[in-house]
């Protein structure tokens, strides 16, 4: 343990609340947005559309969930082998992860109103509606039995959200103490810490992995009950890690002006960056081998799927991906210069975000409403806002009660130090 080199450092001297984040404005903006988005929903329901509203939550709310999942999986994978790369930057994606709790209730919430038929929740699963649609596939009508599936995404929610809640807790417990001034305790449970994630974080991945790939499996692939893909867990994955980067990019480079941000390395740009890049071909690499499968295989059951997503306006959305997703990241990137130049690294990430709101919007939407209904997406772009406004706000709590560098981890000065 390396709390000799922490007792050292510049951190002792600098002011505490200056670990944490303040930021009204956007705090105010996210605000906003939120009640934006419930006006936009609020009209959906007026109109008659309620289908199209849950599916906009459902699409929308699977983003931004993935998002902070996403930031917990890749804390605990740095865990596993004790990598000191990612420190200065890992409360960021922990920041994401908060979110996870938070989209746990909006899916709850969901589910109640599938149940029950609120507002006409109950014919988003088309199967749930009428189980005839699945009555000869024998695997199928034992899965998507509608009590069975509402009990499972509640279980997936709660063993998600749990563990969530506990590795956030304790590492928060860590710096807590060290920012009290704790020494003691703060080395008694730093070492503790260490000891155990280094033995837990890997049964932890194998079990986000496998909670995760049926939680995908339920909420968006059922939507096309008649379709099925085995690679759906690990292309959901790649999309996942894809945006995950992105977004911790953009983050890194809102905070580079704050004391946080100073302890961001041009090295943490470049490794962010270069992983971007990475599952930008991985994503695709999976899109393709889904598309490949079907087309030499010939399986009508399986090509509709994709067939009905060449049609207008849905196809629009698959040339979008198709360029914004793939092609366009996967050459900007390569220059090492496009990992951490803001005014190169902020463009793609965004346009790599666009383009993976896309994507879920193409999964779930046309299962849901009728290709002209997509003629003005208020309700899409409304479910957008919503969620966001939440994710945002989530964020800020976070940032303004937990210190954004993790000052108590003791692998953080072998981040910090010269060196990679």
């Amino acid at each position: 343990m390396s709390s000799s080199h922490h007792d050292t450092v510049d951190l002792n001297l600098l002011d505490k609340k200056s670990f944490y984040i303040q930021a009204p404005k956007l705090q105010a903006a996210a605000a906003i947005l939120f009640v934006l988005g419930l006006v936009a929903l609020g009209a959906g329901f007026a109109f008659h559309e309620g289908a199209r509203v849950w599916g906009s939550v459902i699409f929308n709310t699977f983003f931004f969930f993935c998002l902070g999942l996403g930031g917990m999986i890749l804390s605990t994978c740095t865990d596993v082998i004790s990598a000191t790369w990612h420190r200065p930057i890992r409360r960021i994606q922990e920041a994401f992860g908060a979110f996870v709790p938070v989209a746990s209730v909006i899916f709850l919430i969901l589910i109640v109103c599938v149940a029950m038929n609120i507002g006409d929740a109950g014919s988003v699963y088309k199967w749930i509606k009428d189980p005839e649609l699945v009555a000869e596939m024998w695997g199928k009508r034992s899965w998507l039995v509608p009590n069975f599936f509402y009990g499972r995404v509640v279980l997936y929610l709660l063993i998600l959200s749990g563990i969530v809640c506990y590795q956030l807790s304790q590492t928060i417990k860590r710096d807590r103490l060290w920012m009290d001034g704790k020494k003691d305790e703060w080395e008694t449970f730093s070492d503790e810490h260490r000891v155990k994630t280094r033995f837990w974080s890997g049964p932890t991945l194998a079990i986000f992995g496998v909670v995760f790939t049926f939680f995908a499996f339920d909420v968006t692939m059922s939507l096309a009950p008649k379709w099925l893909s085995t690679l759906w867990g690990g292309w959901s994955f790649a999309v996942m890690m894809q945006t995950l980067m992105a977004a911790t990019l953009i983050a890194m480079f809102a905070l580079r002006e704050t004391v946080v941000g100073s302890y961001f390395k041009r090295l943490q740009f470049h490794d962010i960056g270069k992983l971007m890049h990475g599952f930008t071909v991985f994503f695709a690499y999976l899109t393709y081998a889904h598309v490949l499968t079907y087309w030499y295989g010939n399986m009508p059951e399986e090509t509709e799927y994709f067939m009905e997503r060449l049609h207008s306006p849905w196809v629009w959305g698959i040339y979008a991906v198709l360029f914004l997703g793939f092609i366009i990241p996967l050459y900007s990137l390569i220059p090492a210069r496009a990992k951490w130049t803001a005014g190169w690294t902020l463009p793609i990430a965004g346009i790599i975000l666009l383009a993976q709101w896309i994507t879920n919007l193409i999964l779930v939407m046309p299962e849901v409403i009728k290709p002209d209904q997509m003629k003005i997406p208020y309700v899409e772009v409304g479910g957008f806002f919503m969620v966001f406004g939440l994710f945002i706000t989530t964020f800020l709590i976070f940032a303004k009660k937990v210190p954004m560098l993790p000052v108590g981890d003791p692998l953080l000065m072998d981040a910090l130090n010269p060196g990679h």
